[in-house]
């Protein structure tokens, strides 16, 4: 009978398992997300599953304890996620956001961990991870502390040209469009409503915002690009992608600062 791996997935753990990670000085990753809509056909849980399932495969593939994952994120804009006006999201204002993420950085400290990684997929908590990282390494500095805001790999033209072969739309537009519906074909399609995949797109595309929210930089449906050239598929591509760039850097800036589990 084979032995079963021990999970890398921290709520998984029990508490020596993780005491024997931090000692060995395993770098653990924090999936950071949101809460937040994603169209007719995705869940609002989208943001966080995506990072904890891409970190969960480089888990496979070198040293690496997936933590918590954190599922509230910065507000919504309208032009990058649907904005604060539709249903469904759950969003945290800065400060509080930034408190929240210096405590867990703290407590994953305390814990032992001297090697971590923000690992973030929502496009609106950019700058303010940042934040709580320096805070904590300026009171910490035997930490190191890995800030990646954008998970996403070099889009070269023939990556874009095998996921987009209509044309890219941009990053911003991509919202629950082809990469998100994409990586959820792939690994969580029981989530994926199907039937509600269809196209949509803003009336205004500004490289701004306005507030009161123009809910013409948005969508009736939240989806601000069409997700209908989705697949399993092109899913898979993107993992690969991703992770192949993820273990890169986790190889290179804590290679010689982790002992490894047997």
């Amino acid at each position: 009978m084979t032995e079963q791996k021990p999970s890398r997935l921290y709520r998984e753990m029990t508490w020596p398992e993780i005491a024997a990670a931090a000692a060995a000085d395993i770098p653990v990753a924090i999936p950071i997300g949101s809460t937040e809509q994603h169209g007719h056909h995705l869940p609002v849980c989208t943001d966080w599953l995506i990072p904890e399932k891409l970190l969960e495969a480089a888990s496979e593939r070198t040293d690496l304890i997936v933590g918590q994952f954190v599922p509230f994120g910065y507000r919504s804009r309208p032009g990058s996620g649907g904005g604060q006006h539709i249903p469904g999201t759950l969003s945290l204002r800065a400060t509080t956001y930034i408190a929240l993420l210096e405590d867990i950085l703290s407590e994953l400290k305390r814990a032992g961990f001297r090697n971590i990684v923000l690992y973030n997929w929502h496009y609106e908590n950019s700058g303010f991870i940042y934040e709580p990282a320096f805070l904590i390494s300026e009171r910490h500095p035997e930490l190191k502390i890995l800030v990646m805001e954008d998970a996403n790999p070099d889009f070269t033209a023939d990556r874009q040209h095998a996921i987009w072969p209509g044309g890219f739309p941009g990053l911003a537009l991509e919202h629950a469009a082809v990469i998100e519906t994409s990586l959820l074909l792939h690994h969580a399609p029981h989530l994926v409503r199907p039937e509600h995949i269809k196209a949509d797109a803003p009336e205004r595309v500004v490289s701004y915002d306005v507030l009161p929210i123009d809910t013409r930089m948005s969508t009736a449906t939240g989806t601000l690009s069409s997700p209908e050239a989705a697949s399993a598929e092109k899913g898979k591509l993107l993992t690969e992608w991703m992770v192949d760039r993820l273990v890169a850097i986790l190889d290179e800036e804590f290679g010689d600062r982790r002992d490894g589990l047997a």
